[in-house]
């Protein structure tokens, strides 16, 4: 990542102001809803898969709990080939995930360039269009990529894990049908809140960490802790507001804004000119 001295440029561009602040840059719903879309993709094979083949497959298997246990085994069997096959397009779905969320990273990321370029041309005089470059930030698309490619993958296997226990338990105990949809219903439910928490907490999270780069590679090394004002807050968060740390400080390294799980804080880069 190319270093850039902002502050001396500033100067010669007849900037007179001791300091110079980054802005603060908030990713938009619609970026958010972008990426909730590509998690949903996933949950909405298993929401359709159980309708269409895990759920009659096992009212099947439970018209068949008089007949003989080879039967019934043979039964069950089915049951977990319908399971096995709707996993199988959740996991092709899992594959594609990958270019649609590098699509919708990128395009968060070039978003996220032209607002810091667009806020730090007006406060300082200097254009850093030509400056700045999408490769800058490579590795921190490339790490986050390959964060959700994991998430995305858990989704899907707990998905499925919860499915099977619920069927093969069921056809256990001879519940009823309606019951073990009644059941399947919020094990799906589950998936699709937990992918939308990710897809919120994911969008927050890029963004902080371009924040991060970004305002280092100009030579903020300090920023100013910006509170979220969650209504559901860490009150360690909440102290720092306000307070300015260095980016290699134990916060800094350990605990940045935006970095916790669900946290909505944001850190406004610093830069003494002088």
């Amino acid at each position: 990542m190319s270093q850039i001295e902002l502050a001396r440029q500033a100067k010669a561009a007849g900037v007179r102001r001791k300091r110079i602040e980054a802005p603060k840059i908030e990713p938009t719903k619609a970026q958010q809803d972008d990426l909730a879309r590509l998690y949903m993709r996933t949950v909405r094979i298993w929401v359709s898969g159980t309708a269409e083949r895990i759920k009659p497959a096992y009212g099947r298997a439970l018209a068949e709990q008089r007949a003989s246990d080879a039967l019934v085994r043979d039964r069950a069997g089915d049951v977990e080939v319908e399971i096995e096959a709707v996993n199988n397009e959740a996991v092709r779905s899992v594959f594609t995930f990958r270019g649609l969320f590098q699509q919708w990273a990128e395009q968060l990321q070039l978003w996220h360039m032209r607002r810091f370029v667009s806020a730090l041309t007006y406060s300082t005089n200097v254009d850093l269009t030509t400056q700045l470059h999408p490769a800058d930030v490579e590795d921190t698309v490339e790490d986050v990529i390959a964060r959700n490619m994991a998430l995305i993958r858990n989704v899907s296997d707990q998905t499925r894990g919860r499915i099977s226990d619920i069927v093969f338990r069921g056809l256990q105990n001879r519940t009823p049908t309606r019951e073990v949809a009644r059941e399947i219903a919020k094990a799906t439910g589950m998936a699709r809140r937990r992918a939308l928490n990710i897809a919120m907490d994911q969008t927050q999270k890029l963004s902080a960490s371009l924040d991060q780069q970004r305002q280092l590679q100009v030579g903020m090394t300090r920023f100013e802790w910006i509170h979220s004002g969650k209504k559901h807050f860490r009150p360690e968060h909440l102290a720092r507001n306000g307070e300015v740390f260095k980016w290699n400080s134990g916060v800094g390294r350990d605990d940045p804004p935006g970095q916790a799980p669900f946290c909505g804080c944001k850190a406004k880069g610093v830069l003494e000119v002088d």
